[in-house]
């Protein structure tokens, strides 16, 4: 019988909001009060640095930001500068990993594997690029995959772009990668399917690769 792992969609909410959620579920994940668990959101645009961010690559002023209501925040996780808005889906497993994985870099190209297949179901060819994190249709980046571990149980996770508003992508160098672009699902003609859909189809794509069942709840929060 596969492990049951509970999954909580917060919708459309703030990303500090979102990210308090994020910590209870990972400190009561650690202290073994509750089990696994996946957070789903979509928030207003922000754009977080994490700990390998370069200040370099946010390239518009605070008023432009202004302007365009976009936020910046600071995080946890690994990797560069990132960009998160409406439109794209953010997923964060709070999971023990070494119960999928025997370290960091193997449960990245896991999480790398659910959105490949993921959108394979969509008709999209996406792929690797050596040397990066990600998921890529040729030279531009479809899923931005940054994750952070403390005592054992990961946060943070995937970015999917779905329709996102991709002249946002411009006040970033994303992930701080020169000469690298950035498209969705809407940009590659596959139109502006629902959160809720492709939420689904990642689920049963994480559910084939960790191996586990993925139950709906709506208290995770608590």
């Amino acid at each position: 019988m596969r492990d049951r792992i509970q999954w909580l969609d917060a919708g459309y909410i703030g990303y500090d909001q979102a990210l308090g959620i994020q910590l209870k579920l990972h400190e009561a994940c650690w202290q073994e009060r509750r089990g696994d668990a996946i957070l789903f959101q979509e928030s207003p645009p922000v754009i977080t640095l994490g700990k390998s961010s370069h200040r370099e690559n946010l390239l518009w002023t605070t008023a432009e930001l202004d302007a365009a209501g976009i936020d910046v925040r600071e995080v946890g996780r690994g990797g560069d500068i990132t960009y998160h808005g409406p439109g794209q889906l953010i997923i964060s497993p709070i999971l023990h990993f070494r119960r999928f994985a025997s370290t960091a870099l193997e449960y990245l190209r896991m999480l790398e594997e659910t959105v490949i297949r993921l959108l394979n179901g969509y008709g999209v060819k996406a792929g690797r690029i050596g040397g990066k994190t990600g998921v890529w249709v040729g030279e531009n980046k479809i899923a931005a995959v940054g994750v952070a571990v403390s005592h054992s149980v990961t946060m943070h996770g995937i970015a999917i772009n779905v329709c996102p508003d991709m002249d946002h992508f411009s006040a970033i160098i994303p992930c701080g990668l020169q000469g690298m672009g950035v498209t969705s699902l809407e940009a590659l003609g596959c139109g502006k399917p629902p959160l809720s859909d492709v939420r689904d189809r990642w689920l049963k794509a994480f559910e084939n690769i960790f191996g586990v069942e993925a139950a709906k709840t709506e208290g995770l929060e608590a």
